[in-house]
């Protein structure tokens, strides 16, 4: 998957870097019917448009997986636990194009 373009690897680099505190978790999402990279790339950035506090890195896609990383500079104690619930939360308001099947978050 080409991240070309893709805004939420763009910027990113100043979050890994320098003095900020942003510590990303991995998410990992099992899923059957991921055809179409553009669709999976538009779901996954709109993350980031929901909860604005999110920065998502090193995202990769195939039919059976999506991954990437996940975190919010401006929370510092923000968990794997919260992330997990948002992540839930925007599942049940955001139809994915594709069937999850099962979600990670370490």
């Amino acid at each position: 998957m080409s991240n070309a373009g893709y805004n939420i690897d763009e910027g990113s680099k100043d979050y890994l870097d320098g003095a900020s505190k942003f510590k990303p978790v991995k998410v990992e999402l099992k899923v059957s019917n991921a055809k179409g990279t553009d669709e999976v790339n538009y779901w996954v950035n709109e993350i980031t448009n929901q909860y604005a506090d999110f920065v998502i890195t090193n995202v990769k896609a195939d039919p059976n997986q999506i991954s990437f990383d996940i975190g919010s500079p401006s929370m510092e104690d923000l968990t794997a636990k919260d992330i997990e619930f948002r992540l839930k939360e925007y599942l049940d308001m955001n139809l994915p194009p594709f069937e999850v099947k099962e979600l990670k978050v370490q």
